[in-house]
């Protein structure tokens, strides 16, 4: 890369490549970067300079305080909004958590065409341009990560597709599903274990571990019988999901040493939305609903990678159930999500939970989980959500 482009040549770049149909006129007066014909030259230099390409590639002795400048500019409230969401998720850990790590680090991205909520081509091209936009974001984290385990998902598949393969080997670099896949519906490319042999692909010489076969949960209806002890023989028949869940390790299972967790978040109206080239519905979801019964997922806010979160106003004998809904998962766990969360420690190449999130609906299973997540990345339009609920004011 030629000389260090200024940091209004990266503020229009950045803009132009979360929102590609942005016309000039509309960069310049949202991103406060002068006229429109300014805001062509500095798209210009951002061209001649490699910052703005099919990928967006910001010079690596980039200050946080400049990306900060940088990613403000794009989503107004942004510095506002990260220390809001710092301070909901130290008032969380102090009821939910114990005193663990508390969220550190927003990004939020372009996902232009979302807001057509009966369109469903545009909905399914704004989680493209999501992905394409969290794909580096994502891969930034995972090159300082030895293990990275990945959920899977609508969300997830459109981010990891578009990672770019990395240069330098990276042999010892392991990626593992969150959990197995569902019984009676087919995943059909965006399964944890599709996910993790993307991600392999991606960084030459990694290993990527496979959950195919493996259920994901113990129906209730088996568990009430008594026979959950055979059901978890049977997943432990796995040699992958010994490593990962243990007890295959006598130093502990992988997902009790895994400095990553990358996941998506969900609740029960954006689950029940169709995915286009899998079906009506989240699979997981769908399996869970069946195995469960769907009166109790409505007392849920949502889950993080398959783990339920009860609703604040649920009575203490629904927040039971969900407990045990999530005692039959079989992936990842509620104390997984919380040690790698609380371990997080970015000078120590530990990224802890990140997690990606679209859909405006989700404002408040996002709320609701911060308390996991060290670092999140989000449509503009869930950040608009977020801050609205948060009652940070729009900036004129």
């Amino acid at each position: 890369m030629s000389a260090r482009p200024s940091l209004d040549v990266m503020k229009a770049a950045y803009f132009k490549f979360h929102e590609p149909t942005a016309t000039q006129k509309q960069i310049a007066d949202q991103a406060n970067l002068g006229t429109q014909a300014q805001v062509s030259r500095l798209l210009t230099e951002a061209r001649e300079k490699g910052v703005l390409r099919e990928i967006l590639e910001l010079p690596l002795d980039l200050s946080p305080e400049e990306r900060q400048k940088i990613e403000s500019s794009f989503f107004p409230r942004h510095t506002a909004l990260e220390n809001a969401l710092a301070q909901k998720a130290r008032e969380l850990n102090d009821t939910k958590a114990d005193g663990g790590s508390f969220f550190k680090r927003l990004h939020v991205v372009g996902a232009g065409g979302l807001e057509d909520q009966n369109d469903t081509a545009a909905r399914e091209r704004a989680f493209l341009a999501f992905g394409v936009g969290a794909a580096e974001i994502v891969a930034d984290y995972i090159d300082q990560a030895a293990m990275c385990c990945v959920a899977w998902g609508r969300t997830i598949d459109a981010t990891v597709r578009y990672v770019r393969p990395r240069n330098t080997p990276a042999s010892g670099k392991k990626f593992m599903p969150i959990a197995g896949e569902p019984t009676n519906h087919e995943p059909n490319g965006v399964s944890a274990s599709d996910a993790a042999r993307t991600l392999a692909r991606a960084w030459p010489g990694s290993q990527a571990l496979s959950l195919r076969g493996v259920q994901s949960r113990i129906p209730k209806s088996v568990y009430q019988a008594g026979n959950d002890k055979i059901a978890r023989e049977l997943v432990g028949f796995s040699k992958h999901y010994k490593e990962i869940f243990g007890p295959s390790d006598p130093d502990r299972p992988l997902i009790g040493r895994v400095p990553m967790i990358l996941t998506g978040v969900g609740d029960v109206r954006t689950s029940k939305r169709p995915i286009e080239g899998v079906g009506p519905s989240d699979p997981w979801y769908l399996e869970t609903e069946e195995a469960e019964g769907s009166e109790v997922l409505g007392w849920a806010e949502g889950n993080i990678g398959g783990v339920w979160i009860a609703r604040d106003d649920a009575s203490a004998e629904q927040k039971k159930q969900i407990n045990e809904v999530n005692t039959r998962w079989l992936g990842t766990q509620h104390d997984d999500f919380k040690r790698c969360s609380r371990n997080a420690d970015m000078e120590r190449n530990r990224p802890g939970v990140v997690a990606l999130a679209v859909e405006p609906e989700k404002k408040k299973i996002v709320l609701e989980t911060l308390y996991l997540v060290n670092v999140l990345v989000v449509s503009r339009q869930l950040a608009d959500a977020l801050a609205d609920e948060l009652r940070i004011p729009r900036l004129s």
